[in-house]
């Protein structure tokens, strides 16, 4: 039979469903790898750094716990900590610059001796003169007003505070917070209304965006992650005392909501981490614009996850929308492949592009025995990293440094009987014109394997593509396979912009 070429040049379709699907533009995995701005080209991302100086020592940040990263008015980057001579005190950071320097520890910026600790997940910036509000305490709303004083008590309110989201800045002027099922309304000169709305009292809010004049209110059933029941999405005009609409988002707990392109992007926990799920469970992302919620993916997870699963943080920017969480969906031995832990993005590039699901960004330097990212915030195109539960932050690198290991890895390809033999005769990758420190690595798995084998390495200065008719190293045959999936893998800045490999198949004698 005449030998048949493959090629992949095109990158934007996101996680695939089912990885033998015949989908050119998808791929079992990506990550820390841009695949929005060059469909046709994979660009990695730099590496973090560190980014715990205090200014007095290297690492004097970590005891501050920093989280819920916010870019302020002023330009500068703040952060909701604790003091940690007090344990139940709050404290705010922030940096001057946030791509570069130390961090500044205010000395007003903290709550006061008899204060409480704040809740994480509900710091915002608002009024007219500007301050950062936030809950405390069991029924408290505290103010920062920004370089000036700290006040523990603004308002309180009607009911023990057990659980909060992050506040909204809606279209009417006005600021909402929530905790536990209810909404507080703020203005800009800081008139507190508690309970404007309450949802129903059996679950939570867990996240809130604007959806045109309204808000779009997630709610999950239970007090826990674990807890079983659907989810709503409840839309609401900041008005009445009842929500406009309550629309059904499925089983699972949702988890976050965005909005994109006036649509309302709702991502779920189908029972990823708790014995509903059979070991197993799902990531379940819906898009609502009206009607009945759409499912545009969903995910399946090959094991229970324990830790650092879904944090509340969102980021939504360039029509796409960000969050983190760990989820082992693509099975390896080493814990980042095995949880896929990192800030996952779903969007697209413009209204021509198709809506795709990566793992947008990772963070290398998480400590294995404690694998979770705590919270995340970005300035710009700077990711701020609170991860490995011992107060670590690392930022996006301010210099060129492309030490993280990008990776994509294709479907798997049986030419559409993976009953029939083929060999493979040869790849070859393309790249832009290789950095000086530029390597990229082509590797393959076939069949049942569950590691992969190195064919090709390319570390030459400015060349454009690399091939291969054997295994480099050993100049072994490039194996026979009934199918096969091959990974790519870029440091050093090395921007993939294609991969092809040749092969025949051998027909059997069932032909």
């Amino acid at each position: 039979m005449p030998r048949k070429t493959v090629k992949i040049n095109r990158f934007d379709g996101g996680i695939s469903d089912d990885s033998r699907a015949n989908v050119s533009n998808k791929f079992v995995l990506s990550k820390h790898f841009d695949i929005f701005s060059y469909p046709n080209r994979l660009v990695p991302y730099r590496s973090t750094e560190a980014d715990t100086n205090d200014g007095s020592t290297s690492t004097g940040m970590k005891q501050y716990d920093v989280r819920n990263f916010q870019l302020g008015a002023d330009g500068k980057l703040y952060g909701l900590g604790i003091q940690p001579a007090s344990p139940t005190r709050s404290k705010i950071v922030s940096k001057a610059d946030p791509t570069t320097g130390n961090w500044t520890l205010n000395a007003t910026a903290e709550s006061g001796v008899n204060g409480s600790a704040s809740f994480r997940n509900s710091f915002m910036e608002w009024g007219t003169t500007p301050v950062f509000l936030g809950f405390g305490g069991t029924t408290d709303i505290w103010k920062w007003v920004i370089g000036g004083t700290w006040t523990d008590v603004v308002a309180t309110v009607g009911a023990t505070i057990t659980h909060v989201a992050q506040s909204v800045k809606a279209k009417d002027n006005n600021l909402y917070m929530f905790y536990n099922n209810k909404v507080v309304r703020v203005t800009p000169g800081l008139t507190v209304t508690d309970a404007v709305l309450t949802l129903p009292a059996d679950g939570r809010i867990t996240s809130a965006c604007n959806y045109g004049n309204f808000l779009a209110i997630a709610w999950a059933s239970g007090t826990t992650l674990t807890a079983g029941g659907r989810s709503k999405l409840f839309i609401w005009d900041l008005v009445s005392s009842d929500v406009t609409e309550s629309v059904d988002m499925g089983e699972g707990q949702l988890m976050v909501v965005g909005n994109i392109e006036g649509k309302v992007v709702g991502v779920s926990d189908l029972n990823m981490s708790s014995l509903f799920g059979i070991g197993a469970g799902s990531v379940v992302i819906r898009l609502y614009a009206g009607g009945e919620p759409q499912i545009i993916k969903e995910l399946r997870a090959t094991q229970t996850v324990t830790l650092g699963l879904f944090i509340r943080d969102v980021v939504v920017k360039a029509n796409k929308m960000y969050f983190a969480a760990a989820i082992p969906f693509n099975s390896s031995t080493s814990a980042q492949s095995t949880f896929n832990l990192g800030i996952y993005a779903f969007g697209r590039k413009d209204v021509n592009s198709p809506f795709a699901f990566t793992l947008d960004f990772i963070e290398e330097a998480v400590d294995t025995s404690n694998y979770k990212i705590v919270s995340f915030g970005n300035a710009g195109n700077y990711w701020f990293i609170n991860h490995s539960a011992d107060g670590s932050i690392t930022k996006t690198d301010d210099a060129a440094n492309y030490t993280f290991t990008s990776v994509y890895e294709t479907q798997k390809f049986s030419d559409g009987d993976p009953s029939n033999p083929k060999q493979l005769f040869g790849v070859a990758v393309t790249t832009a014109p290789m950095p000086t420190a530029g390597q990229v690595v082509v590797k393959y798995r076939k069949d049942e394997e569950t590691s992969y084998t190195t064919i090709l390495t390319n570390t030459t200065d400015n060349s454009l593509s690399k091939d291969a008719v054997n295994i480099e190293s050993t100049g072994a045959n490039l194996p026979e396979f009934k199918e096969i999936q091959f990974r790519i893998e870029s440091t050093g800045g090395a921007e993939v912009t294609g991969f092809k490999f040749v092969y025949d198949v051998q027909t059997d004698v069932l032909g």
